[in-house]
């Protein structure tokens, strides 16, 4: 039993090998895309450690210039660090805030010997934003900067560290690109600081007003001295113009069209900080969107509070407190882009209270500082605040956390009956035809395992929203997860027919049935169910995608939580069929009739291989259909040597049959695709001549005649990059074909 186990998971794997080497070969091979092209995929290119070799590597070279410099406010310990990178013509550096599952990010960190004497405040902040764009490598964007770019971080020194007179070091590590040549990995573990003296502290006006906004912002301090024991309200208060709103206050950025306001304490002076009380309820308005069905906002001024709490303790002195605040005003019909401001203010701690108020002192910042600092302080709270629940997220906005896992569980019951389930269904009828007349605990281990790994799935998905901020059905929209699962799927058509057999868990061996004894193990009922929710991912429904939607958004363990309820859900008639194995007693027996379930099986499982080619891009059709075919021939062969013959014969026509398919692989997706490219690239232009002529050619602005006096211009990817880089407002017009 152990080696049929083996065998299955060796041929799983060997497929997945396969299909997974020729994908993440080059489809680049020459590395001789443009620059701005969108290249489909290029190890060399797009796999930093692999282009690593060579050049900087460590890090060296002219590729990028690295110094680093810090100044410290008159009259106190607080200071600003900054990392300066200028980079040569073409290449570029990834931000500090590239999320995961992408191109390295850029980190920077302070040395560890450096504890207690300088410490980081807040996170480090580009001098201007990243290019921002979608590659189609990756299932997040890719986040760049060009030319040059300084990061900058508030610190705090230690009371007897002198600026003049210590050294400070930081650690550098990031990657650095370009399009024609490829990735350098670049790592200065001790990039020295600067010291470049002193500035001047912000006076503190308890004002402050962004330019290009429309709301004025206010905050102070009270009491003016506080005793121990004693609480300290913090107090921001935004005063929108007429006609104009400002966003509720949330504890994180749901990163909706909507920006809430954030606001968050970056030093607390070892006070112990409080939540974030408004003065007033927001008005709330129906917005119209499924992703976000209602929005937050004050048209009146609202005033946000924060308690300070003194610790009995804490001796007689001064004590710094400074945060983030990033909002956005709006009216009904269009928005300033978000901002923020810096606040900071120095509480006096002494044996008797005195009232009073110490106004707040503002310093321009922006609204991803604010979010950034929010999104680290949010997730790393272990709390999980159920009134928080219904404050963010889209479609169970307002529903209770429980009405959320109902939800969750019924829309996984739900799945069952969707049709992308439909080619593994038959899998479970199988199974269910030999358990019928097994004993009743092994009925109900095997659907159990099969449920385990229906729910192991989900958990992964949960793992990629969490650390990925990957969505529900978003591994389709990725290329070389389409034609890995594409591959593995006509594998197993090709078995149901017989070209090949993989010992499934429920079929026979060498077109015999299998004793029951030794029908479906706990590996076979794992895999299973692993199969069935990959192909699940797909579909959706009223429930579903509110519950998935909503549970992305939310603290880790809430996701984690709806998911794995999705998943209960999905693998509850199972866990029941085991339970209650005479519900299964009407299916007949095991016999003849199951060859031939066995090869319908197998023609509805090429029906799913048409319906997976849907969500392959299309010029990479025609080369996955010639490696499919190289795959069928890699499978014929191995299949004529039966499981019976020894391992040696059978490993030898592994190798022969995985060579094969492999330089047919490289073929496909080189070669072939390539030319597959250029027809598409020729359409393409072709279509936009056409299009063009009919425009009057050029790429002049086209003035729509209906009325409308807006300039539009032709669309292109290029276009919009410059245009968003630059901070420009863009409107794109589009439909649907025709």
């Amino acid at each position: 039993m152990k080696r049929i186990f083996i065998y299955a998971a060796a041929a799983l794997i060997g497929v997945w090998l396969v299909a997974a080497s020729v994908t993440l070969w080059a489809q680049d091979p020459a590395g001789k895309a443009k620059a701005g092209e969108d290249v489909p995929f290029n190890v060399f290119n797009d796999l930093g450690g692999l282009s690593g070799l060579g050049g900087i590597g460590g890090g060296g070279g002219n590729e990028i210039t690295l110094s680093a410099e810090f100044t410290v406010e008159k009259g106190d310990r607080n200071g600003k660090l900054s990392v300066h990178g200028v980079l040569a013509p073409n290449w570029h550096v990834y931000s500090v805030t590239q999320p995961d599952g992408g191109p390295i990010r850029t980190e920077i960190k302070l040395k560890d010997a450096l504890a207690g004497q300088v410490e980081l405040t807040g996170p480090f902040q580009p001098d201007q934003k990243p290019l921002i764009h979608d590659t189609g490598l990756f299932p997040v964007p890719s986040e760049e900067h060009y030319d040059k770019v300084t990061w900058t971080a508030p610190v705090r020194l230690a009371a007897d560290f002198d600026p003049a007179q210590t050294s400070i070091q930081v650690d550098f590590k990031g990657q650095v690109c370009n399009d024609e040549v490829g990735c350098i990995d670049v790592k200065k573990p001790a990039l020295p600081v600067q010291f470049a003296g002193y500035y001047e502290a912000a006076t503190p006006t308890g004002e402050y007003r962004a330019e290009k906004s429309h709301a004025t912002i206010r905050g102070q301090v009270e009491p003016q001295t506080a005793a121990p024991g004693d609480t300290v309200r913090l107090i921001l208060t935004a005063e929108p113009d007429p006609n104009w709103h400002i966003y509720a206050y949330a504890q994180r950025d749901p990163e909706k069209s909507a920006k809430p306001t954030l606001i968050v304490l970056s030093d607390s002076g070892s006070l112990v900080v409080g939540t974030v009380t408004p003065s007033e309820p927001p008005t709330k308005e129906e917005s119209g969107l499924p992703e976000e069905p209602y929005i937050y906002y004050y048209e009146q001024p609202v005033r946000w509070t924060i308690e300070l709490r003194v610790p009995p303790d804490m001796k007689p002195g001064q004590y710094r407190v400074a945060g983030e605040i990033g909002y956005q005003t709006c009216t009904s019909t269009k928005c300033d882009l978000p901002t923020g401001a810096q606040f900071q203010s120095t509480i006096t701690v002494a044996k008797e209270r005195e009232a009073g108020q110490v106004p707040l002192a503002f310093t321009p910042s922006s609204y991803e500082t604010a979010a950034q600092i929010a999104a680290s302080q949010f997730d790393a709270s272990p709390r999980l605040d159920l009134s928080q629940l219904s404050s963010t997220g889209g479609g169970a906005a307002d529903s209770s956390f429980i009405i959320v896992l109902m939800m969750a569980f019924a829309a996984g019951f739900i799945l069952n009956f969707m049709p992308c389930v439909l080619p593994v269904i038959g899998l479970k009828i199988m199974a269910f035809v030999q358990q019928s007349g097994a004993s009743r605990g092994r009925v109900f281990m095997l659907n159990f395992w099969y449920t385990l790994g229906l729910m192991s799935v989900f958990i992964v998905l949960a793992t990629l929203a969490v650390g990925f901020g990957l969505k529900w059905g978003a591994q389709f929209n990725n290329a070389t997860f389409n034609i890995v699962l594409t591959s593995v799927v006509f594998a197993f058509a090709l078995s149901f027919l017989g070209v090949w057999e993989i010992p499934l868990p429920g079929f026979a061996t060498s077109g015999k049935i299998s004793d029951l004894a030794q029908g479906e193990g706990a590996t076979g009922a794992f895999f299973k169910g692993v199969l069935t929710t990959v192909l699940a991912t797909p579909c959706g429904g009223p429930l579903l995608i509110p519950a998935v939607t909503w549970a992305t958004s939310q603290p880790p363990l809430v996701t984690y939580t709806t998911f794995a309820f999705v998943g209960l859900g999905m693998g509850f008639p199972y866990l029941l069929i085991g339970a209650f194995p005479n519900l299964v007693a009407f299916l007949p027996k095991p016999g003849a009739w199951m060859d031939t379930f066995k090869h319908i099986m197998g023609f509805v499982l090429l029906g799913t291989v048409v319906l997976l080619l849907t969500f392959v891009p299309s010029h990479y059709v025609v080369p996955l259909v010639a490696f499919l075919m190289g795959l069928w021939a890699m499978l014929w062969w191995i299949g004529r040597v039966p499981l019976y013959e020894e391992l040696p014969k059978q490993l030898r026509a592994w190798g022969e049959g995985a060579v094969f398919a492999t330089l047919v692989g490289l073929i496909s997706f080189g070669w072939l695709l390539s030319v597959m490219e250029g027809r598409f690239r020729e359409t393409v232009e072709y279509e936009l001549s056409l299009r063009s002529e009919a425009t009057g050619g050029g790429v002049q602005p086209v003035v729509k005649s209906e009325g409308n006096e807006l300039p539009w211009q032709p669309y292109s990817l290029g276009l919009l990059e410059r245009a968003v880089a630059e901070n420009k407002t863009v409107f794109i017009d589009f439909t649907a074909p025709t």
